[in-house]
């Protein structure tokens, strides 16, 4: 069993605040329908008449109760039903096309950044209009008003609901006595689907690793960085500051020398993934044990004096197949099982978004 796992915390970079003269409002322009429209003090059908507005009126949405709009009438604030009026809008913003939400749990924020305020969540497969970014983010049009959503979450083509599954060969690294090679089993199984067959032993002899284990001195422990090599040996076993991994950049001059198209997309997002994997690719993603939640933090000093900062329950393992409402993986620990797209991104973005593709 991966027991653990070794990543970079990544922080959040601040975008700024933003007050709010910068969320502008959408108007949304009413025309009434119907040859006379009653105008209501409240929103109800009981409700006192406030007088009668014709075929074909003007009026500028004031916001929204139940199955009412809210008007100004006279001076007055009144309301018209819906089913009596149609609706267009006018923006300050240009649009730049419809786009389709590829998450089932994606925010809708106040102001282009991870600071503000959510107002929602979208399902996937949403259709939202667009109105150009801000940074990272999309601006899009909600209940009248301009929310931002985050752009790694967006294609411009519906996500497909069909199912996506790759026939790649399974090996377990204990079998192959590898207690800690969940990697390059990993890799070894990718390869042998893009028909490059290669032996598990070659794969530990080139993989780069410190072959050491961690040195504790003056209160601080010292260690290979995972970014070039594997801190450890992958034929030892787990412990903590023993044997434990190597990140994508360590190991994807391997991953190239027997597929030059391998490539390293980590930070792209879930979305990226399922891309990859509905164009043939397995990918190799950098997680944790069953895609539970990271958990017993620790740290050492990498040779270049920066502080590495990994958890206990690390593991790796490659993904072989997409559906709508799961990622199917081929876990060299566990086996062959699927996890589900909320928790599959949950965890994928809390430990960094770490992830090889084999092209």
């Amino acid at each position: 069993m991966k027991k653990f796992i070794s990543s970079f915390i990544i922080a959040g970079v601040l975008i700024g605040l933003f007050s709010p003269s910068l969320i502008a409002e959408a108007a949304t322009k009413l025309t009434v329908t119907t040859d006379v429209l009653r105008v209501r003090e409240k929103p109800s059908t009981t409700s006192k008449i406030l007088g009668n507005i014709t075929k074909g009126a003007v009026y500028t949405s004031n916001g929204t109760s139940g199955s009412w709009y809210k008007i100004t009438y006279k001076s007055r604030t009144g309301y018209i039903h819906k089913d009596y009026v149609r609706t267009s809008t006018t923006s300050k913003y240009t649009s730049t096309g419809a786009r389709y939400t590829t998450v089932g749990t994606l925010n809708v924020r106040t102001g282009p950044s991870t600071t503000s305020k959510s107002v929602t969540q979208l399902n996937k497969g949403v259709k939202v209009a667009s109105y150009g970014t801000s940074g990272s983010w999309t601006r899009i049009l909600y209940n009248g008003s301009y929310r931002y959503v985050s752009t790694q979450y967006l294609t411009k083509t519906a996500p497909s609901s069909s199912s996506k599954q790759l026939s790649v060969p399974y090996y377990n690294q204990y079998s192959l006595g590898y207690p800690s090679g969940c990697e390059f089993v990993s890799l070894k199984m990718a390869l042998e689907y893009k028909k490059k067959a290669v032996s598990a032993a070659s794969l530990y002899n080139q993989m780069p690793k410190s072959m050491k284990n961690a040195t504790y001195k003056n209160g601080k422990y010292y260690w290979a960085d995972p970014e070039k090599m594997f801190t450890g040996n992958p034929a030892g076993t787990l412990d903590y500051y023993k044997n434990w991994g190597i990140y994508p950049k360590g190991i994807l001059p391997l991953a190239k020398k027997y597929r030059s198209g391998a490539a390293d997309i980590s930070k792209q997002g879930v979305s990226k993934i399922e891309s990859e994997i509905r164009s043939g690719n397995p990918v190799i993603v950098w997680a944790t044990v069953d895609f539970k939640n990271p958990y017993g933090y620790f740290s050492w000093i990498k040779p270049d004096g920066k502080t590495f900062t990994g958890y206990r329950n690390y593991h790796v393992m490659l993904v072989t197949g997409v559906s709508s409402s799961s990622f199917t993986v081929s876990d060299p620990y566990r086996g062959k099982y699927t996890v589900s797209r909320s928790q599959f991104t949950s965890v994928y973005n809390t430990t960094g978004q770490y992830a090889l593709s084999v092209r």
